[in-house]
């Protein structure tokens, strides 16, 4: 399955890259993630690029997306060479035409991660929550109440 996440610096498109590939290896599964971004820290596009497989995987990168995740229009631009006539696109929440959603929009990234791993079928949903434990571990402890924004983030999509 390989997976192209796009948005800009700050919409956490680098982290939900990271719980996935995390998530698939916890679960017996091989992954990998490039993250692709520019000097920009913030607003800039970010592409992250995620192949999992339960065969070795033999080069990081890709030519076409099997999945495609865009989180900002801006982005759209820089993702739309991964596509093609099979590859499943799933808007973020910022989008026009994007997922619906009632949470906040700094959960966005995790309301996409949620649709990705139920369209793509990719991990169970238990390993998914304990990578974006893992992740999020000290934020989750300094602030308890994220830890049920972002279960509910992840599970809204089902």
């Amino acid at each position: 399955m390989k997976i192209l996440f796009a948005g800009e610096g700050g919409q956490g498109v680098q982290v939900i890259a990271e719980i996935l590939a995390q998530a698939a290896i916890e679960q017996g599964k091989r992954a990998t993630y490039i993250p692709n971004f520019g000097v920009e820290q913030r607003g800039g596009v970010s592409l992250a690029y995620v192949i999992i497989n339960q065969q070795p995987i033999v080069y990081p990168k890709f030519e076409k997306a099997d999945i495609l995740a865009v989180l900002s229009e801006r982005s759209w631009d820089r993702a739309e060479q991964y596509l093609n006539p099979k590859t499943i696109v799933i808007r973020g929440p910022a989008m026009r035409e994007g997922l619906q959603s009632s949470l906040p929009p700094k959960v966005g990234n995790l309301v996409v991660l949620g649709k990705v791993n139920q369209v793509g079928k990719i991990v169970d949903h238990q390993f998914l929550f304990e990578a974006m434990e893992d992740r999020f571990a000290k934020q989750f402890q300094d602030h308890p109440d994220l830890r049920t924004l972002d279960r509910q983030a992840l599970e809204e999509q089902k």
